[in-house]
């Protein structure tokens, strides 16, 4: 076959017609449309690469280079529009379909240059290609990423806020489709079609928007994720089973028929469940805790992604729907899930999404909607919404949460998002939509997101709650019975030092420590958050955990301790940006005095530094901020030991100061402790705070009181000019310590700090905290910075 008769095959047309002498007189290339699609005429060797601009080439014109210069443009408008919007509080999938639409024919079409990019049958298989990958990997993602195994632990509530979301919008728009189908029975296929899109609500969508907004772990974000688990899962089983059965009425399937279909289906499945999903857990087996996959298993794992997604095409079903199967039975969490998406997540983030977004707005055409189909669509997105928002509102408001909280809780459920557009051109491509209507759908669900995520933010802020009108401090549980801690640990080296601090804070049978001990994981590999309380969940495996090993660490010490001190245990799997929510909670619900969080200065766990940040900022109690250089593993328990552990307090006056100083006077108490305190004094200082000069003075005077007699107590003062001088006392300091408390925040226009400021200093430290704990001193004691809790009175006061 000649290559002109090859071009006119591929044009589908016969090779003795008429365009037979159009194809032998026309040079190649050119371009040739056939009902409505581009083919390009030219040699066989010159269709794919190009030769270059100075060979007369343009490679605008050539799939690969073509497909190169759209994936960079698409990346540099996602990163700009991210940038532009983040301080406006718009979510990621905002940035990424304005992106997609700035590429797409509304904006050129703008600007006369729609003919900018001819898209031939050669870019459009190329595209269509990576769509099919694309939507195949985001299930397979999504899948790992959604653990069913919280809906056996999930209450009443989001069982009917999930129930009620999925049905009654579904409910709305079947019956609007029914009306419309007596006058336009065509229109009415489409808007059927339209009305499951946006009746369906997405799991995945709703942990992304959480997470755009810090809220995943909170009580509300627990809520929605739990709800859209249970509607997704139906609104899944829903689209699933309706497109099949809609297409076995169109070709008249019979009962016979349609078991030969679905029983493979069925055998598909239960060899995933009972076949793969055992051999990854013997899998996961292989992997030492705390150590990431090899490179072997995520070979295993994408050999057997695409062998389930291969299988489901060669059977006839879409090979996303095997991607989920299997992307479900993956064990979720470390390390088999989060070691796959991992790996997986930056191929998705710079190959697949970019290939996506400049996919989803080449037929997004805002200048084919006519004001009728506008009318019906956005009537029918109207009654989802509305639908959703009507079954988010009724259980929550049954089980009295407040109205602000049920009508956010109502916009989360009802936002869509990438993969809700993932669906959209999906139903294009089959046809079962028009591109009018696909433009509608995904326009309306950019300018919803872009309205009701910052509406979300302003309507619910957990941060709120955190604000006390009474204060829990140590200086006020010195008139208590007891001491209630909280104790955050993220490694397991830091339980030891945390035992010796409890022994250090004199816990006796009169005046006990309840201490309530939180483990802080990362939530990595899985979308849904978990916060766990030991007290009443039950280790299911054999194998001890870091979580089982600090529990008997603990335990251990509390029988030592013969009733002066008593545990909780407490996990919690969330993001560290939004991991000072439980961390708050807690500390809330159990009223403690002090929150107790280890803290390193170097860079490799920066992410707990912006934990520590947030506590910092919210914290409902005192927060004290453990650098632990050591030292104090020194101190053991028997009695030859015991009276060589020292305390020192550096004062300088505040209320940070205060406190710190009232955590000394109570470990002094302890008779195997000796404290010193040194009281730093600015020589030319202005009181412009009497009440709080007041209160210092007070505390002093306690201290004087206390150490009366008592020859474990030493007080110093020393006046100091300015912040060399503040250095020279605190760098002198000999290595007779063990232990340091200081108060974190001091004003920066204070004389004692006067030339430090200009240095940087570590922000949650403050900047004696920061000198303290740095390797340049002489004294090589751990060190607590300590915060004292602000109550609403407080920041009234300020000004």
């Amino acid at each position: 076959m000649t290559t002109t008769n090859f071009t006119a095959a591929a044009a589908g047309l016969p090779f003795n017609s008429t365009a037979n002498a159009t194809f032998a007189a026309a040079s190649l290339p050119f371009n040739l449309s056939v009902f409505n699609m581009v083919f390009s005429c030219e040699d066989f060797g010159k269709a794919v690469t190009s030769r270059g601009v100075f060979r007369n080439d343009n490679p605008l014109r050539r799939p690969v280079s073509f497909f190169l210069s759209q994936l960079g443009f698409a990346i540099l408008l996602t990163a700009l529009f991210r940038l532009l919007l983040k301080p406006l509080k718009q979510p990621r999938f905002v940035a990424e379909m304005l992106a997609g639409i700035m590429m797409g024919p509304s904006v050129l079409q703008i600007f006369g240059k729609e003919d900018f990019f001819v898209i031939t049958s050669k870019e459009t298989n190329m595209m269509n290609v990576l769509e099919g990958l694309g939507l195949i990997t985001f299930s397979f993602i999504v899948g790992i990423r959604t653990d069913v195994s919280v809906i056996r632990s999930t209450g009443k509530l989001p069982w009917a806020i999930g129930i009620l979301s999925f049905i009654l919008p579904l409910s709305f728009v079947l019956l609007a489709v029914e009306f419309v189908k007596k006058s336009d029975p065509i229109g009415g296929f489409f808007l059927y079609w339209v009305g499951v899109l946006a009746a369906s609500t997405s799991f995945q969508v709703t942990s992304f928007l959480l997470d755009d907004l810090k809220l995943l772990n909170s009580e509300i974000g627990r809520l929605a994720m739990s709800s859209a688990l249970v509607s997704s899962i139906g609104s899944w089983v829903f689209t699933v089973y309706n497109s099949f059965f809609r297409w076995a009425s169109y070709v008249s399937f019979q009962t016979a028929d349609y078991l030969k279909m679905e029983i493979p289906r069925y055998l598909m499945i239960l060899g995933i469940v009972f076949g793969l999903r055992p051999f990854m857990f013997w899998l996961m087996r292989k992997v030492p805790e705390g150590k990431s996959i090899k490179e072997s298993h995520f070979f295993v794992m994408v050999v057997m992604f695409l062998s389930v997604s291969f299988l489901c095409e060669y059977m006839g079903y879409n090979a996303y729907f095997g991607s989920m199967i299997l992307g479900l039975a993956v064990p979720s969490g470390p390390p088999l899930g989060s070691g796959v998406v991992e790996k997986l997540e930056m191929f998705i983030s710079s190959v697949l999404l970019p290939a996506y977004i400049m996919n989803v707005g080449r037929y997004i055409n805002v200048f084919k909607i006519t004001a009728a189909h506008f009318t019906l669509v956005e009537a029918i997105i109207l009654l989802a919404f509305l639908g959703k928002l009507a079954g988010a509102l009724v259980p929550s408001l049954i089980g009295r949460m407040p109205f602000k909280d049920c009508f956010a809780l109502g916009l989360i459920l009802s936002s869509q998002g990438f993969y809700d557009v993932l669906f959209f051109k999906l139903y294009l491509r089959f046809n079962l939509i028009t591109e009018e209507f696909y433009t509608i759908l995904t326009v309306m669900a950019v300018v919803s997101e872009s309205i009701m995520t910052p509406l979300i933010s302003y309507l619910y802020d957990p941060s709120k709650r955190y604000l006390n009108y009474k204060r829990r401090t140590i200086q006020q549980a010195s008139n208590e019975n007891e001491l209630r801690v909280l104790l955050c640990i993220y490694e397991e080296d830091q339980v030891f030092s945390l035992m010796n601090l409890l022994k250090a804070s004199h816990p006796t049978r009169e005046r006990p420590i309840v201490a309530f001990v939180l483990d802080l994981i990362e939530l990595v590999g899985r979308d849904h958050p978990l916060f766990i309380n030991h007290q009443f969940h039950q280790r299911q495996s054999s194998t001890l955990t870091r979580t089982d090993r600090i529990i008997s660490a603990f335990n251990q010490y509390e029988l030592r301790c013969e009733g002066s001190i008593k545990h909780q245990f407490y996990t919690t799997i969330a993001p560290y940006i939004s991991m000072h929510d439980d961390i708050g909670l807690v500390a809330l619900e159990k009223s403690t005095s002090l929150l107790i969080i280890p803290y390193h200065k170097s860079d490799t766990v920066s992410n707990i530094k912006g934990v520590v940040r947030n506590v910092i900022d919210k914290a409902p109690c005192s927060v004290g901020i453990l650098v632990d250089k050591k030292i104090i593993m020194h101190w053991q328990s028997d009695s030859h030991n015991q009276s060589q552990f020292h305390v020192c307090v550096v004062f300088y006056g505040g209320r940070d100061s205060r406190e710190a100083l009232a955590y000394g006077m109570r470990m002094v108490e302890n008779p195997a402790i000796r404290l010193s305190v040194i009281r730093l004094i600015a020589e030319d200082e202005f009181i412009t705070d009497m009440l709080e000069t007041k209160l210092d003075i007070k505390m002093i005077q306690d201290l004087r009181t206390m150490y009366e007699g008592n020859q474990r107590i030493e007080y110093r003062e020393v006046i100091v000019k300015d912040g060399v001088e503040t250095c020279g006392v605190l760098f002198s300091l000999d290595d007779q310590y063990d232990f340091m408390l200081v108060g974190r925040r001091l004003d920066s226009d204070s004389p004692l700090v006067a030339g430090l400021t200009d240095w940087s200093y570590v922000h949650e430290l403050g900047i004696i905290g920061d000198m303290l704990a740095s390797s340049d001193m002489k004294n090589s004691a751990s060190v607590l910075v300590v915060q004292q809790q602000s109550t609403v009175e407080d920041l009234a006061r300020k000004p």
